[in-house]
């Protein structure tokens, strides 16, 4: 393995002080771009709830995501509110 000198600091390198003090300063989180008009929703459900779901969705031929049933199940209420 070569080994070399430590390289020289070029004009305009900044101090380590500085480099410190921008990393202490901190920021902000990236922001991810939402798809038009969604809003993120976090949902709770019992263990027992959720288990039934799945049992349910097993029987299907193909069976859905929880997510995509769950989505399915809210449309099927608005639908039968006439809300939608």
């Amino acid at each position: 393995m070569a080994i070399s000198r430590k390289p020289k600091k070029k004009e305009g390198d900044t101090s380590e002080a500085n480099i410190q003090a921008i990393i202490g300063k901190g920021g902000s989180v990236a922001k991810i771009k939402s798809e038009a008009g969604k809003k993120n929703l976090q949902l709770r459900l019992e263990l027992d709830v959720i288990k039934q779901i799945d049992e349910i969705r097993e029987k299907r031929t193909v069976p859905p995501s929880r997510h995509t049933w769950i989505l399915e199940a809210i449309h099927e209420k608005m639908e039968k509110e006439g809300t939608l």
